[in-house]
C-alpha cells in the first residue's frame, strides 16, 4: 500500500462522511453505472474505473477523495490512478458497497507492480510488458479451462484473445524498435526465457484469486478483476513515461498506456452488457 492511500473499513467511511460537509471532499464511485442505478452512497459522483483516465478533470485535485466500488478492489485501483496523477488525499473504502449493506467485506486488494527503472533499452520495456501479457493471457486460458459455467468459459477465452491481440501489437512495436529477424513464436520463447513469468499487475494472479475468490466467483467478478490489472498496468506504464530517460522510451510506455486504456473501456463494455441481461 502507498503512502498517499489510506484505508478506511465502512464504519471509518461513515464517520468521515458524517463529519464533513458535502462540498469539501470528492465521494467516488467507480463502479458502472448501471451498478450505480441500483444502489449508491448519497452524494457520490460516478465515474467508472473503465472511463477514470479520461475524465480527471471531473474531480478536485485538492479536495480529499474517497472512493468506493463493490467490494475495495477497482477503486484501490482508482486511488493508484488517481495518485499517479498527483491527487495527494486519498481513501479507499475497504469492502466496498457490499460490507456498507452488512454483505461479506473483503481485506484490501491491491495489485503489486513490476518494477521499471526509467532506463531500460525501449527493447527491454516492450520484453518486459510482452512477458506480462503472456503470463495474464495464460492465467486467463486456464481460468477457462476450469470454468464452472459455458458463460464464464466463452468470458476467460475472450479475455485471453483481447491479450492475444495486444501481443500481437507489442510484437510490431518491438520489430520497429530492434533490428531483429525473429518469428512472434522465437520472440515470444525468448522474452519468456530472459524476463519469465510476470503478472500484469505484478502480482501472482492464481493467489490473488484463490485470497479473494468470493469477490470474483461470476462472470462480473471476473471482468472486476480484468479491470482492476489493467487499470494498474496503465497507470504504471504512465508513472514510468513521466520519469522515462528517452524520448523513445517515452513514448513506448504511452502507446502501451494508450493500449490499456482501450482494453479499459472494452471491459467496461462487457461489464455494461452483462449488467443489461
Amino acid at each position: 500500500m502507498t503512502q498517499s492511500i489510506q484505508m478506511m473499513n465502512v464504519d471509518q467511511a461513515r464517520e468521515f462522511i458524517e463529519r464533513r460537509k458535502p462540498e469539501d471532499f470528492t465521494l467516488l464511485d467507480v463502479r458502472q453505472a448501471w451498478e450505480y442505478e441500483e444502489f449508491h452512497l448519497p452524494g457520490a459522483i460516478l465515474i467508472p474505473l473503465t472511463e477514470l483516465a479520461d475524465r480527471l478533470g471531473e474531480i478536485d485535485t485538492f479536495k480529499p477523495v474517497l472512493a468506493y466500488c463493490a467490494s475495495g478492489g477497482r477503486s484501490m485501483a482508482a486511488a493508484t490512478l488517481l495518485e499517479g496523477h498527483g491527487y495527494k488525499s486519498l481513501i479507499n473504502m475497504v469492502g466496498g458497497a457490499m460490507a456498507w449493506n452488512g454483505q461479506s467485506a473483503f481485506g484490501p486488494m491491491e495489485l503489486g507492480m513490476v518494477v521499471f527503472s526509467g532506463s531500460e533499452s525501449v527493447g527491454e520495456i516492450i520484453g518486459k510488458a510482452y512477458a506480462m501479457e503472456n503470463t495474464l493471457q495464460g492465467f486467463y486460458a486456464r481460468q477457462g479451462e476450469q470454468a464452472e459455467t459455458p458463460e464464464q468459459k466463452d468470458l476467460f477465452m475472450t479475455l485471453a484473445g483481447f491479450e492475444d491481440r495486444h501481443k500481437k501489437t507489442l510484437f510490431t512495436l518491438y520489430k520497429k524498435a530492434v533490428t531483429l529477424s525473429l518469428s512472434q513464436e522465437s520472440f515470444e520463447k525468448k522474452i519468456m526465457k530472459d524476463v519469465g513469468g510476470l503478472g500484469e499487475g505484478g502480482v501472482n494472479l492464481e493467489e490473488f484469486v484463490e485470497e479473494f475468490g468470493g469477490a470474483f466467483d461470476d462472470e462480473h467478478g471476473i471482468l472486476q478483476l480484468a479491470s482492476m490489472i489493467e487499470a494498474q498496468a496503465m497507470d504504471y506504464y504512465i508513472r514510468c513515461a513521466r520519469r522515462a530517460e528517452s524520448e523513445e522510451t517515452k513514448e513506448a510506455l504511452q502507446l502501451l498506456a494508450r493500449e490499456e486504456k482501450a482494453h479499459l473501456r472494452l471491459l467496461g463494455k462487457q461489464m455494461d452488457r452483462l449488467g443489461t441481461e
